[in-house]
């Protein structure tokens, strides 16, 4: 946490929830749900930071300029550390599902192993210490599908009203967890369990009124929901494989999957998927999750931008939960029992040695880390969390003349905070990088600008960086 900068979206969540809690005003960032950034923002409720609701950026609603001036007029590192440590609660929650959920459908042994799955993925720990809304929509999202299925063919009352207070958790802290009513009411009608249906909804109902903290019905979250992806520029390329293209590709998210998760995952995908085409060892179950993972799948492919593997993240708990069914079976013989722990093995340590770089971290079928910005680029290879890096960079070597070209699409003051020179904006990379030969001195380029500078001029595939800073910037010397 202390060694890794604001991600774009961390000062806008922040400052959000923030602002709930100190006014009951949900004005600022209405494209997402308030639970998570209610719940990041508890701790500052003790830490009392100031929070200027009389100028303009407060008055219009402006969340861009409104959290950064709160972020960084405040201890930024402190607001973080406290903010981000309450996400790693929720993350652990997460693990603790996962692993309750395989161990009751195939035993001890598939348990601990979709937990050891589950805590050294490289992408859960890039994305669960932060304070967004990608990681809580997987916890939660677990835990309602879960919750779900251990009410069996006869569910109580007692039991529909908890899956249906996880499920309001799961919708209100990211609109995709709005997902989850269609697998649940689907599943219920096939099962004409109606009466069910009504308390899981009422629940989750309570759940999202108490996430406004009572100061609207719950008509604003579905209200709000037309400002999902508002922000986004129309007719935006997107990068896949060195090209650019608007509208993007139908299987960018298979794509970014299978070079981002660890390759013993993709091993363990694979061999179910073989073992399964023998019959399900629990049909309730595992029907819940497939389903689950493919509607997550083709709404997101639909609906999200194709800007970083973090939006399906609410498929891993699900897919490292599925896949644990192998266990019992290769357990049976010594040789399995070798393999399947070599596998583990290599997976803990593709994690450990990628510490703390993990928004940068691809498998080796990718390259390395290295070889991720020619694949994919946006908050898959960087997204502005690694300022604090290149200050102690910069600090160490004692460099002069040093253009910073950090990607932020909100362009915030982070550089200058850390006592780096104003970063160059996105209208003015264009002039600068592209136009240009860049004037002589010290870059550090954000790899995902450098991506796509490779793809818009063939002088960028020419220009080798003299050095890397935490995998997602890189240093030239012109």
């Amino acid at each position: 946490m202390p060694r890794l900068s604001a991600t774009s979206d961390e000062p806008i969540h922040l400052a959000a929830g923030y602002s709930y809690w100190q006014t009951r005003d949900f004005r600022m960032n209405p494209e997402h749900p308030p639970l998570a950034k209610l719940l990041a923002a508890f701790p500052l409720l003790l830490i009392r930071p100031a929070l200027d609701t009389s100028d303009q950026s407060w008055q219009g609603g402006m969340e861009v300029p409104f959290s950064f001036k709160f972020l960084y007029g405040n201890d930024a590192d402190r607001l973080l550390f406290w903010s981000r440590a309450v996400m790693i609660i929720i993350a652990a929650m997460g693990a603790t599902v996962t692993f309750l959920w395989a161990r009751d459908m195939f035993g001890p042994a598939a348990g601990i192993f979709a937990l050891m799955l589950y805590t050294f993925c490289p992408n859960l720990l890039a994305h669960g210490m932060l304070v967004t809304t990608d990681v809580p929509v997987a916890a939660f999202g677990v835990l309602t599908l879960y919750l779900f299925w251990k009410r069996g063919e006869q569910p109580s009352w007692l039991n529909d009203f908890a899956t249906g207070l996880a499920l309001g958790a799961a919708m209100a802290v990211k609109f995709s967890g709005a997902l989850l009513p269609l697998v649940l009411a689907g599943f219920c009608l096939v099962r004409k369990q109606i009466k069910s249906l009504f308390i899981i909804a009422a629940a989750s109902l309570l759940v999202i009124e108490v996430a406004y903290l009572f100061s609207s019905s719950p008509v604003l979250y579905f209200r709000n929901m037309h400002f999902v992806n508002a922000n986004h520029l129309k007719n935006y390329p997107f990068y896949l494989f060195g090209e650019l293209k608007p509208g993007g590709w139908w299987y960018y998210f298979l794509v970014a999957f299978a070079f981002k998760a660890t390759l013993p995952t993709i091993v363990f995908v694979l061999v179910s998927a073989i073992e399964a085409t023998r019959g399900f060892i629990n049909r309730w179950g595992e029907m819940l999750l497939l389903v689950s993972i493919a509607l997550f799948l083709v709404a997101t492919t639909i609906l999200a931008g194709q800007v970083g593997v973090r939006y399906i993240l609410p498929i891993f708990p699900l897919v490292f939960i599925w896949v644990s069914r192998i266990v019992p079976k290769f357990l049976v013989a010594r040789s399995g029992t070798a393999v399947v722990a070599a596998l583990l093995v290599w997976h803990a340590w593709s994690s450990i040695s990628a510490f703390p770089n993990y928004i940068p971290y691809f498998n080796e079928m990718a390259g390395g880390a290295a070889g991720g910005p020619a694949l994919l680029d946006d908050s898959n290879i960087d997204w502005g969390q690694g300022v604090k890096q290149a200050a102690e960079y910069v600090r160490k070597r004692r460099l002069e003349n040093v253009t910073i070209v950090f990607f932020n699409p909100f362009e915030g003051p982070g550089s200058q905070y850390y006592g780096l020179p104003r970063n160059v904006r996105d209208r003015e990379v264009i002039e600068q990088m592209l136009i240009r030969t860049p004037t002589p001195g010290t870059y550090i380029i954000s790899s995902h600008y450098v991506a796509r500078l490779s793809h818009l001029n063939p002088a960028w595939k020419i220009y080798k960086p003299i050095d890397r800073i935490g995998e997602s910037l890189l240093v030239y010397a012109f």
